[in-house]
């Protein structure tokens, strides 16, 4: 195992699924971590409905479309990024929507440095334009 898996796997305590690897660990970074206001909005939101939530608003209804076109909305909306960024963005969105399942583990961080919060997922991610009247994220993943 991984010293990073086994201080997970510490710092789960007898959430750890125990033996096992049909369960993954995914870390996300809800928001970016500046301006601290915003961050400390989003994440309260998050805490307070047992969520992760993820923005990329500006790239319509993400949770619907093929590996392709998520690709192509995302070069077409971020046509200054770099290619590498650009299927890195167009992975995480993947990641996040169709990949991660109940059972999974989220190790969310504040910035490159700061644990916020480690949670069991309970159910598929979901978009949800509106459900957070304060900000515009629309990618929702209920968490424990």
């Amino acid at each position: 195992m991984s010293p990073f898996l086994s201080w997970v796997k510490a710092a789960l305590g007898n959430q750890a699924h125990e033996g096992t690897f049909d369960v993954s660990y995914w870390v996300v970074a809800p928001v970016e971590s500046k301006p601290a206001e915003v961050f400390d909005k989003v994440w309260q939101f998050d805490l307070d409905n047992g969520l992760i939530s993820i923005g990329w608003q500006n790239l319509g209804d993400v949770s619907r479309m093929g590996r392709d076109e998520l690709l192509q909305v995302v070069t077409s909306a971020h046509p200054d990024k770099p290619q590498q960024t650009k299927s890195l963005i167009a992975n995480m969105l993947w990641s996040f929507y169709y990949e991660i399942r109940p059972g999974d583990f989220l190790i969310a961080r504040r910035g490159r440095k700061i644990l916020a919060a480690v949670g069991e997922v309970i159910e598929v991610a979901v978009h949800t334009p509106g459900r957070n009247p304060s900000h515009g994220h629309r990618g929702f993943l209920k968490v424990s």
